[in-house]
């Protein structure tokens, strides 16, 4: 034995002795490298910092342990590629399109649960697979008790995803968008909605304090919303848009709102969750919101930047008097026959040429107080320049509040909000609730006194209201309630009465 272990070492000697020069420095190297590799990369554990590496990570945040629960699996997986965790994760990203364009949900599923694993911090892999689960799988079963089990799957998914980034308020957000609308909006609506008031393993996981007093969906959806307002506001990155995302809390009351009165909930029940949804959107107006101009705004303050643009124009028309009533006639002066020709042609009326020069007058036209000030004369000149800027600040601050409102509709939800809890709003959605259910048990004549109760109602409505009055949306929803009680009439054989209490309501939408 020990013959042979000579002659095997002799071998292991002229082996090394035969390596070439270059290739015997290449392994020298090699070792003296994995001693400061080992020192830069070695983990943190329970008996020390670890590397170089480890310690940047803990102080920037950069850690698992800094963005959430550490899985112990994902580690494991992680430390299993080698070095290779970006390579597995392509490869399973085109595995999971793959999965998806030809629907085999299952391995679509188990293969986004490799990438939670690989990739646990990242946002996209959490929202795919929980949309996969609550949306893409659900609709599979004919039950909707087992449609309701995987929307559940899904909501409870985006938990894990949650307690692995701490710092991510869009999962918030999502958990608290599929917890409204993929039950609270779904086709069984009325059953889901039931279903999860009922489902105490879903809250003893989700509120074990019992903070939310009710179960309804639309208030534990605004509770994931306002948790995620509040991650965001204490420093984590909101890497989505913020007018949308800060709106949803409202939204979420309205449409709470909206369903207790669907389930023929009404009187002090209806009249507290639009007191809910009321705060929500005074709070919402009052919420800092940035914008693509740099300049954050609150949207409940446009009214005041007009307020405060009419005066700072009041002010200097008091400075310089006629001014700039007289900078608009020398401008119109200054107008080519061609425009002023086109200006007197109605819009619908004019050529592409006419409608060209009428679009170039109407720019000339424009005078702004800074053009005014600056022919003012030199002793005023000064005052008049600073009141102009500040003029053209807070309208141009006003514009920007009125197109961010428009996005999410704010002048609309505020005007519902205002008007839902009157004593009109309230009545008006009591008897059409109530006159939906006679004509659906064909009770007419019980049906008809309930729809037109409505209809009176519905009048003080709009007469309080000129935004609902004068709103598309609000005179579609009207003409749905209208077109019911036309097809009650008509089994009643009786005509449909001209004038009607509505008709200015329903001639927003046409014949």
């Amino acid at each position: 034995m020990s013959g042979g272990t000579t002659r095997a070492a002799g071998r292991t000697r002229q082996a090394w002795l035969g390596l070439r020069p270059e290739t015997l420095l290449a392994l020298v190297g090699i070792v003296a490298l994995l001693v400061p590799l080992s020192l830069l990369a070695q983990p943190a554990d329970s008996e020390g910092p670890g590397g170089l590496l480890a310690r940047m990570r803990k102080a920037r945040g950069l850690s698992q342990a800094n963005l959430g629960e550490i899985d112990p699996a994902g580690e494991t997986m992680r430390f299993a590629t080698l070095g290779l965790k970006n390579v597995a994760t392509t490869l399973l990203w085109d595995r999971a399109n793959h999965y998806k364009k030809v629907e085999d949900w299952a391995n679509l599923s188990a293969t986004l649960e490799q990438l939670t694993k690989l990739q646990p911090n990242f946002y996209s892999v959490w929202d795919f697979q929980a949309h996969n689960l609550s949306y893409n799988i659900s609709v599979e079963f004919d039950d909707f008790r087992d449609r309701y089990a995987w929307v559940i799957k899904g909501i409870e998914f985006l938990r894990q995803g949650i307690a692995l980034n701490r710092f991510e308020p869009r999962l918030l957000g999502r958990m608290g968008w599929f917890v409204g609308h993929k039950i609270g909006k779904s086709d069984e609506k009325e059953e889901s909605r039931k279903l999860f008031i009922a489902d105490d393993d879903f809250h003893e996981r989700d509120d074990p304090q019992r903070t939310i007093p009710e179960r309804d969906n639309w208030l534990v959806s605004r509770t994931k919303f306002i948790q995620g307002q509040q991650l965001a506001d204490a420093g984590a990155p909101l890497k989505t848009t913020p007018l949308i995302f800060h709106s949803e809390p409202m939204m979420s009351a309205i449409n709470y709102g909206k369903a207790l009165e669907e389930d023929g909930s009404f009187g002090t029940a209806a009249r507290r969750a639009w007191e809910l949804a009321g705060d929500e959107m005074r709070r919402f107006a009052m919420r800092e919101i940035p914008t693509s101009w740099n300049v954050p705004i609150r949207l409940g303050l446009r009214e005041a930047e007009e307020a405060r643009a009419k005066r700072l124009g009041e002010e200097l028309e008091s400075l310089l008097p006629g001014q700039f009533a007289a900078a608009e006639a020398e401008r119109r002066a200054g107008l080519s026959a061609a425009q002023k020709a086109a200006l007197e042609v109605s819009v619908m009326e004019r050529t592409d040429e006419e409608q060209q020069q009428a679009a170039d007058a109407e720019a000339a036209l424009k005078v702004s107080w800074k053009d005014v000030a600056r022919a003012a004369p030199a002793d005023v000149r000064g005052r008049a320049w600073e009141l102009a800027l500040e003029e053209a600040e807070a309208r141009e601050t006003a514009d920007i509040i009125g197109r961010y409102r428009d996005i999410v509709n704010f002048d609309l939800w505020r005007a519902t909000c205002e008007a839902e809890v009157t004593e009109p709003a309230l009545r008006a959605r009591e008897l059409t609730w109530k006159a939906d259910k006679e004509f659906a048990a064909a009770r007419l004549q019980a049906a008809r006194e309930a729809y037109e109760g409505a209809f009176k109602a519905w009048r003080e409505v709009f007469d309080q209201s000129k935004i609902l009055r004068e709103d598309p949306i609000t005179a579609e929803d009207t003409a749905e309630i209208v077109d019911r009680y036309r097809k009650l009439l008509e089994q009643l054989d009786e005509p449909f009465p001209s004038p009607f209490i509505l008709d200015d309501i329903l001639a927003l939408i046409g014949p």
